[in-house]
C-alpha cells in the first residue's frame, strides 16, 4: 500500500480509544492463547520460535508457573514468574537473547508487562500505525528510560500482532500467531513432551 492510500485508509479509522482500554483488550487476547507462535527478528537473524504457557515441573520436581519459549534449531528456555531464565532443552545452536525475545513473544510476558502498566508502572499511549501489512494501533509503553515494548492492534477487535521490545541496547521484533496448542504445533516446536509432562504431574 502506498503512503498515500495508508493515509486515506487511516483517516477513515476511528480514534484510538484510551491507552488503558486497548491494553485491556489486547490482554483479554493475550490471556486466552496460551500458545504464539513467533517469527522474531533480533541482531539481524530472522527466527521462529514458539511460547507456551502454563504450569510446569521446575528443578526441583514442583510445578510452577512458566512459559517455555522454544527456537527452531535451538534451545528451549524455561521463563519462571519471577522472570528468571533458565534451559529446559539443551539444543545446538547460537546464543540468543532469550529475556528480550520472551518478552516479546510469550504471551506470558507480554500479559504482565500490560498488567504492571495498568496498576501504574509505566507510561502507555496509542498512536495509528501500520504493521504486519496492515493498519494497526500502536500502543507504547516506556518504562524508565531504557526500556520500551511497541505492541501492535488490530484497530477493532486489538488483537496482538506485532511486538517490538528495546531495551539495554537491544532490540527484538516478535510477529504474533496467537494459537491453540494442538499436538502438531507442540511437536514441531520440541514442545510436546514438555507439554505431555505438565499433564502426568
Amino acid at each position: 500500500m502506498t503512503a498515500s492510500g495508508w493515509a486515506l485508509q487511516s483517516a477513515s479509522l476511528t480514534p484510538p480509544e484510551p491507552a488503558d482500554r486497548v491494553a485491556a483488550n489486547a490482554s483479554a487476547w493475550l490471556y486466552q492463547y496460551r500458545m504464539v507462535v513467533d517469527v522474531f527478528h533480533f541482531d539481524h537473524r530472522r527466527k521462529k520460535g514458539a511460547c507456551l504457557r502454563g504450569w510446569f515441573p521446575g528443578p526441583n520436581g514442583k510445578k510452577t508457573r512458566a512459559s517455555l519459549l522454544s527456537l527452531r534449531r535451538g534451545p528451549v528456555l524455561r521463563v519462571s514468574d519471577n522472570r528468571r531464565l533458565s534451559l529446559a532443552v539443551e539444543r545446538r545452536g547460537r546464543h540468543v537473547p532469550g529475556r528480550i525475545l520472551a518478552l516479546a513473544g510469550c504471551s506470558g510476558e507480554l500479559l504482565r508487562v500490560l498488567a504492571a502498566a495498568a496498576q501504574g508502572g509505566g507510561h502507555l499511549t496509542t498512536e495509528r500505525s501500520y504493521a504486519a501489512n496492515q493498519p494497526t494501533i500502536a500502543l507504547e509503553l516506556k518504562h524508565g528510560k531504557k526500556e520500551r515494548l511497541t505492541l501492535y492492534v488490530s484497530p477493532r477487535l486489538y488483537r496482538p500482532l506485532v511486538a517490538i521490545v528495546a531495551t539495554d541496547g537491544h532490540e527484538a521484533t516478535a510477529r504474533l500467531y496467537l494459537s491453540r496448542a494442538k499436538p502438531h504445533l507442540l511437536a514441531r516446536f520440541h514442545l510436546l513432551r514438555l507439554a505431555e509432562a505438565r499433564r502426568r504431574r
